[in-house]
């Protein structure tokens, strides 16, 4: 049991986790992932619940859903507090199809794929030497019947730290959560920056373009968030410290082969 000057300055957080894109889709080149992390998520979750009643909006606030007015003026405001709030962090992991052996290394597998850059994305998200413990909330996600992801997660995690870092995780239905809906809102206007930057945008949406336009002057980019000031294209974007982080997984600098191993070994243990 914890000693009473352990509980009072017993750190914690919730970490919101969202995914898109799919295997099996030709149309889809990327699959990614994204956190949006809070050491006081109800803070955050009040300032929404004010933008919403200014606009008297009750709908979801999704990347695929701006594609009117109202929809997008949310969208500004809901990121506007998401800058402005210092306990607020986004983390996100890119998978480029043509680069990664999805059948070799995860047999096609789509549950694999989630549960192994699941924990990559944490793991990045968590840093060498956590000083927390994280509750993490994940959008509703397709597993196959017998799978433990949940546990599965949390068990790798804590065996690779060899401490307490993840208390549980729990998939629910992002409807019911303004702070999965802003995950997806980040990560999907990330996503959608990529594509548009290696020409997989042919018609593109006038809100999104816009949204898009807004955050290279908040985030000081100047063409997108994979494509330098001199032009070049990069795998990785920093945003104020650890505010906006964006990677593109890179398989060749990757021991992907044995880490999915050994996430397999510690599953089937």
């Amino acid at each position: 049991m914890l000693e009473e000057a352990d509980y009072r300055n017993f750190k914690s957080s919730f970490v919101f986790l969202d995914e898109t894109g799919l295997i099996h889709s030709n149309r889809d080149q990327f699959f990614a992932l994204g956190i949006l992390k809070s050491d006081y998520p109800q803070k955050f979750y009040r300032e929404i619940r004010k933008i919403r009643d200014k606009y008297r909006y009750n709908e979801e606030i999704k990347w695929a859903k701006l594609d009117r007015k109202i929809r997008f003026d949310v969208a500004i405001e809901v990121f506007n507090a998401f800058l402005a709030d210092n306990s607020v962090t986004f983390n996100c992991i890119i998978l480029d199809k043509k680069e990664l052996d999805f059948k070799g290394y995860f047999d096609n597998d789509l549950s694999k794929v989630y549960r192994s850059f699941t924990i990559a994305l944490l793991k990045l998200a968590i840093g060498k030497y956590p000083d927390e413990v994280l509750v993490v909330l994940a959008d509703d996600y397709f597993v196959p019947e017998g799978i433990e992801l949940e546990e599965t997660i949390k068990k790798f995690i804590n065996n690779h730290y060899k401490k307490f870092v993840i208390a549980g995780v729990c998939q629910i239905n992002s409807k019911s959560s303004d702070l999965l809906q802003i995950t997806d809102l980040i990560l999907g206007a990330t996503l959608y920056d990529l594509k548009r930057s290696r020409g997989l945008v042919s018609k593109q949406n006038t809100f999104k373009r816009k949204f898009l336009n807004f955050l290279y002057q908040k985030l000081t980019i100047k063409n997108s968030f994979f494509v330098s000031f001199n032009g070049h294209m990069n795998r990785n974007f920093t945003f104020s410290g650890n505010k906006v982080r964006a990677t593109i997984f890179d398989c060749k600098r990757s021991r992907v082969n044995k880490y999915n191993k050994k996430q397999a070994m510690t599953h089937n243990g």
